[in-house]
């Protein structure tokens, strides 16, 4: 996708962030050649706090603070996830490290940049999360990301099933439920037109 990205505005500068994470060496080597290759940036993130300096400042590099000069036009994230944030490093027993978008910020953003979430789950509203999980009462992600932007934002209110190719995903048929419930109850089927969720909001 961040080559898609870079083929439909050549001027417009793009940047590949990974968190490290399990990858091999050979895996990140791999990822790297391809985004240079195409005049793509590589980013590589060992922590959290690594990716949420590089939204909000443009660098990884705590030296080189530059977003005010070059905000985010689009922002697309792709990996596990959930309805209240994202999941980037598997600890076992279904759990996964992770965090939300509280920590972004606006300003980062252009004024009408668009956002997509390719996690499971990203697309809940809270109204939605609230019928299935009535306990909850955070906001979500989506709800969270609205603050940050006047443009369109996408998500899924379903789980993404991931491998068919390279980048690619297949949203379920069955509505979204935390891993460990998932076979604890019944999951009602999703209408096609219902598992992609498309915001358009008034950024304040």
């Amino acid at each position: 996708d961040a080559i898609k990205f870079k083929k439909k505005d050549p001027e417009e500068a793009t940047t590949m962030l990974v968190y490290k994470g399990h990858y091999t060496e050979k895996e990140l080597s791999y990822y790297k050649g391809m985004a240079e290759k195409n005049g793509i940036s590589f980013e590589l993130a060992s922590e959290e706090k690594d990716i949420i300096y590089y939204i909000n400042c443009g660098s990884a590099d705590v030296s080189k603070p530059d977003r005010n000069s070059d905000p985010i036009t689009d922002f697309e994230y792709v990996g596990h996830g959930h309805p209240s944030g994202f999941y980037i490093e598997p600890r076992g027993n279904d759990s996964y490290k992770s965090f939300n978008s509280e920590r972004f910020d606006a300003r980062a953003f252009d004024v009408n940049a668009n956002i997509y979430l390719y996690g499971c789950g990203q697309g809940l509203t809270g109204s939605a999360l609230h019928k299935l999980y009535p306990q909850l009462t955070d906001p979500t992600l989506i709800d969270n990301m609205q603050r940050l932007t006047k443009g369109t934002i996408v998500g899924y209110s379903v789980t993404l099933e991931w491998g068919k190719s390279l980048g690619s995903f297949v949203p379920y048929s069955l509505g979204y439920q935390f891993v460990g419930d998932r076979g604890s109850s019944t999951r009602p089927f999703i209408p096609e037109n219902e598992r992609m969720v498309i915001l358009k909001r008034t950024r304040q």
